[in-house]
């Protein structure tokens, strides 16, 4: 019965993985150059933030 129970957690984990893995909308980056140019209106910026590209306000002047 553990055995069953540990298995089905196991299964649970992996295929959540794999869903990440899949689901790629483009916007992985590891510096803000990474990001596409045309992705925020004009006053926002596009900016790296933890792997993902944003839109945000640049504050470094």
């Amino acid at each position: 019965m553990a055995g069953i129970i540990k298995f089905v957690h196991v299964l649970i984990i992996f295929l959540s993985l794999f869903h990440v893995v899949k689901n790629d909308d483009g916007s992985f980056c590891f510096k803000d150059s990474d990001c596409p140019d045309e992705m925020c209106p004009s006053p926002l910026k596009e900016m790296c933030y933890f792997l993902q590209c944003k839109c945000g306000v640049d504050t470094i002047a």
